[in-house]
């Protein structure tokens, strides 16, 4: 089964490549663009994969949470 999130976050960055690699960059979480998925209408949306432990997924979690604080 698929274990995804795919989250609409127009209302952030416009392109999701590049906010996939901000959050890798800040926070130390790997998300995927949602161009990988859509080309068309993609660029609004991240997929957010919670395959994992429950430990690294809260641990995950707390870093996007602060990344987005600090993002304002």
């Amino acid at each position: 089964g698929a274990f995804y999130v795919y989250a609409d976050v127009r209302d952030l960055p416009d392109d999701s490549r590049a906010f996939a690699a901000e959050i890798l960059e800040r926070a130390g979480v790997a998300v995927t663009p949602g161009l990988d998925f859509d080309p068309a209408r993609g660029a609004g949306t991240l997929r957010f994969s919670y395959a994992s432990a429950t430990a690294e997924i809260e641990e995950g979690l707390a870093r996007l949470s602060a990344f987005m604080a600090a993002r304002g």
